[in-house]
């Protein structure tokens, strides 16, 4: 027998402790693929290759690349210690350390090749079906199949390179172990698990503080960053110490400890979280980074027509000034598209004053009676000023960091004259950031000092079903010149149509890396089991021969994998409300919804997960038993 025999038969002999990483893999290589194949389709590269349709889907193929080394490499560390009495016994047979480093690096390669075939094979069975859910995400043409070729290279060659590389990283997982360990692999006797009660403190102060940060919205530098670092800090001690004391306080209590099973699952609990706190640190803070990602993009994708609808309050702006000779026919340009397209609107006009601050962006100035004009459209608050007030009016939407906020008896000098401001509106009344400040005057200031400025003039069209109003505003867009000088023409449909399709499209692609997440780190603690199978077996046929029933062993391992499987996912929602309200104060959007329909997503896909590895384990575990 050569040594490549060898090494397939090892994979062959050992196939259902490679099963998992085997089945990691592939879905690491056909999620790649599937991506692959969107990108290189012919369409969407005559179409979107210099948009940011062909960025977030390269974007979302550099995400699950990294991803996919790092989940394959953590799945083979995992299943090279569930074989480490193997490794022993084969040192023991005189075996050299090269020649266990090239059996572990053959042995990848070979499961590497073997789910490439399986990636791109179920890829290509199941990329109709893709293409078909991404013309529908793209607004194109159904997308039509084709064979992909590019797509094919593309993945073999980047997951060549992962598995090449794992291949030369996996021996290093046994590489420093003495025979003697090797042997013993997970049998090795386990010290008491020991835990402070200071560092248990420390662990609900470190997240407490992280979310009173949070809900008092309390102004601190790096907020974010520290946010996080305590959070973090505080999870990593909630799983090495404070679950491990809370655990051994319950064997305190003896009429709960010596009820029934609770004494088994108990003590063999401050085991696993102990042993486990660092794995379930990883898993906890992968949901949130997923549970947080999806709701969030999910959020700014439901909010985009509202978000639109704040920056243009009007969806279709035209600035005129005293050189604009094209107005009559831009304006006759605008009323034509709206009316070929029947759409409904109601026009308004109304004077405004530039005054040169030094800035490129130009102070504005409406009056009063103006301002009321525009208000009443837009059903705001009407305004009353004295001469010599004035009121600012925000030139942003309103968000947490973008309000206006005046000192007493605070003055601004607009002209000839210094006025007093008394108030200020944060909704802003023309399109984001059409001039540096905006304000509001009384009638006769502002006709005192339109007599020494030159007047422009606003024209704005309301339109109810704005959303529909982009091929109008693409028309308008393509014929109407640009002068700057003399007129400024904004319009929020052709703008909201791109960024709609992007926001989708990033909904898209970041949910589907948030389940492939979500995936892997319910497998993680799944491949934690698994590699302690065979000593769970001993241990459980050995309760069996002094009176334990099948029916009280499966109940004590439900209840530990039912713990370790739920309590990261629990965490992590917890820390995940706290993150979405910080991105709420931030986007001024209510998140609430969003996030309640995700979490419900998730935990409902947990509970059938959680269900389909307890079964996978139980037989593992009850075989042979």
């Amino acid at each position: 027998m050569t040594f490549r025999q060898f090494a397939i038969k090892n994979v062959q002999r050992n196939y259902k402790a490679y099963l998992a990483y085997f089945l990691s893999s592939t879905l690491s290589i056909l999620v790649f693929f599937l991506f692959a194949v969107n990108l290189f389709h012919p369409m969407i590269g005559e179409s979107f290759t210099s948009g940011p349709v062909h960025s977030v889907l390269s974007a979302g193929e550099v995400a699950i690349s990294i991803f996919s080394l790092l989940f394959i490499l953590y799945s083979v560390g995992t299943f090279l210690k569930t074989r480490s009495g193997e490794f022993g016994l084969l040192t023991m047979l005189g075996a050299t350390r090269k020649q266990l480093n090239r059996l572990i690096s053959l042995e990848n390669i070979i499961i590497g090749l073997a789910a490439m075939v399986t990636g791109i094979t179920t890829g290509l069975f199941l990329s109709k079906y893709f293409l078909m859910f991404a013309s529908m995400i793209l607004e194109v043409p159904e997308l039509e199949f084709y064979i992909p070729v590019k797509a094919i290279l593309f993945t073999i060659i980047c997951f060549l390179i992962i598995f090449v590389l794992i291949s030369s990283l996996a021996p290093f997982a046994v590489r420093s172990k003495e025979i003697i360990e090797l042997l013993k692999g997970n049998r090795k006797p386990k010290e008491p698990p020991k835990a402070s009660i200071w560092l248990s403190i420390a662990a609900l102060i470190l997240i407490g503080a992280g979310y009173i940060i949070v809900v008092l919205q309390m102004a601190i530098p790096f907020d974010l960053g520290v946010i996080a670092i305590l959070v973090s800090a505080g999870t990593y001690l909630f799983y090495s110490q404070l679950s491990v004391f809370a655990l051994k306080r319950l064997a305190t209590l003896p009429t709960l400890f010596f009820r029934k099973t609770n004494l088994i699952w108990i003590s063999d609990l401050v085991y696993r979280m102990k042993d486990n706190a660092r794995l379930l640190f990883v898993v906890t803070l992968t949901c949130t980074v997923s549970f947080t990602t999806m709701a969030a993009f999910f959020s700014i994708y439901q909010t985009v027509d509202e978000e639109y609808a704040k920056s243009f309050p009007i969806p279709f702006s035209y600035f005129s000034y005293s050189s604009d000779v094209q107005r009559e026919s831009n304006l006759s340009l605008i009323t034509s598209k709206l009316d070929e397209e029947e759409l409904s609107y109601q026009t308004v006009s109304v004077p405004f004053l530039e005054f040169d601050n030094g800035s490129r962006q130009k102070t504005a100035a409406l009056s009063t009676q103006d301002y009321n004009r525009l208000a009443q459209l837009l059903n705001r608050k009407q305004l009353q000023l004295k001469p010599g007030e004035v009121i600012e009016v925000s030139i942003w939407t309103s968000k947490a960091d973008t309000h206006i906020t005046i000192k007493e008896n605070e003055t601004v000098n607009l002209g000839s004259d210094t006025l007093r401001i008394i108030g200020v509106v944060q909704d802003n009344i023309f399109p984001e950031g059409s001039f540096g400040n905006l304000y509001i005057l009384n009638d006769l200031d502002f006709e005192k000092q339109g007599s020494i400025l030159n007047k422009g003039v606003y024209y704005g069209y309301a339109v109810p079903d704005w959303t529909e109003a982009s091929t109008a505003a693409e028309k308008i867009d393509a014929q109407m010149g640009t002068d700057f000088t003399a007129f400024m023409y904004r319009s929020s449909p052709d703008w909201y149509k791109t960024d709609q399709l992007t926001y989708k499209l990033i909904l898209f692609v970041g949910s589907f890396i948030s389940i492939v997440f979500f995936i892997a780190a319910g497998s993680f603690i799944y491949f934690r089991f698994y590699t302690d199978v065979q000593e769970e077996k001993v241990k459980y046929r050995n309760l069996r021969k002094i009176g334990m029933t099948i029916r009280e062993v499966k109940k004590i391992v439900t209840v530990q994998l039912a713990i370790l499987f739920f309590i990261p996912f629990l965490i992590a929602a917890l820390h995940s409300v706290f993150a979405l309200q910080t991105l709420q104060a931030r986007m001024s959007a209510s998140l609430g919804s969003s996030a309640s329909i995700i979490l419900i997503f998730f935990f409902a896909a947990l509970s059938i997960y959680f269900l389909l590895l307890r079964s996978r384990y139980m037989r593992s575990l009850l075989e042979e038993a």
